[in-house]
């Protein structure tokens, strides 16, 4: 769709943000000023569309704090994007293109990733919560801290990846691969392990197992 000088500007939540004001520029309401965004890349996916952007390319765009709750990504190229702090709660990111993206404290509580691709994406301190992940690929991204409470990673590839100090409390990782992950500090209480691949990973005494699991 495209946007008309004048516009008025939706969040994906559908409430009045702002009025377009042509080229990369828009009034916030919010912030009572004119705001210049990085690119028309970023102008697409920030305000609600009845479109959605499923497989829209926005490889190495700054979404830095953007506010993406709810938006429909499915098929996106977000590779090597800049999504730090990014909100991306209850997204549909399913079969994304996320490799090497910057997702750094960024919530994707509860959004939805099957499938999705994620190697060597920096995860660290993210907010997981609730997400689906299963049969996603996040080999070598980085999770430390992340909190994965409650997330679905039923034959995910987490190979190699690196979750020191992250919560998987009530995890389902039945059939995931884990192997060669760093587990140092992580909290697995309650955590589904079945099936899963457990060769060459790396943790130690802080690490917290499901209760009569033997490491």
């Amino acid at each position: 769709m495209e946007r008309k000088k004048g516009d008025l500007l939706l969040s994906w939540q559908k409430k009045p943000v702002g009025v377009y004001l042509g080229g990369i520029e828009y009034y916030s309401f919010e912030r009572s000023m004119v705001v210049h965004i990085h690119s028309f890349k970023c102008l697409k996916v920030l305000f609600y569309t009845e479109d959605g952007f499923r497989g829209v390319d926005l490889s190495y765009a700054n979404l830095r704090r953007a506010d993406l709750e709810g938006a429909n990504l499915q098929n996106a190229d977000l590779s090597n994007a800049y999504l730090y702090n990014a909100n991306m709660e209850g997204a549909n990111l399913r079969r994304a293109n996320l490799r090497r993206a910057d997702l750094r404290r960024v919530d994707l509580s509860y959004a939805n990733l099957r499938r999705a691709v994620l190697p060597l994406a920096n995860l660290a301190f993210a907010d997981l919560k609730g997400a689906l992940l299963p049969v996603a690929n996040l080999s070598g991204a980085n999770l430390t801290g992340a909190d994965l409470e409650g997330a679905e990673l039923a034959y995910a590839d987490l190979c190699g990846t690196d979750l020191t100090g992250a919560v998987l409390y009530r995890t389902n990782l039945k059939d995931a691969n884990l192997s060669g992950a760093n587990l140092s500090g992580a909290y697995l209480r309650n955590a589904n392990l079945r099936g899963a691949d457990l060769s060459n990973i790396k943790y130690d005494k802080d690490t917290v197992w499901p209760e009569g699991f033997k490491s």
